[in-house]
């Protein structure tokens, strides 16, 4: 899959990066029994600005566990 980058725009507010288990409210909201769990191999760290360089884009990855995220969601609703 190709994702395009997120671009939002709120009169002068501007948002990057929206990550894992973020909300971006509009109004009166209530978030209830959200449950987020992921597993993410992070090197150096994410370039989340506007017209951010790459210089020498080279990466590896060594992902040995043999379970990543063995969570449960437990609710009691």
């Amino acid at each position: 899959m190709i994702f395009a980058p997120m671009n939002v725009n709120l009169g002068g507010i501007k948002v990057n990066v929206l990550d894992h288990g973020s909300v971006l409210n509009m109004g009166p909201n209530q978030m209830t029994d959200i449950f987020i769990s992921y597993k993410r191999n992070q090197g150096y760290g994410e370039q989340n600005g506007d017209i951010a360089p790459m210089l020498i884009p080279i990466s590896f990855l060594l992902d040995n566990d043999l379970m990543d995220s063995s969570t449960v969601k437990n609710s009691i609703l």
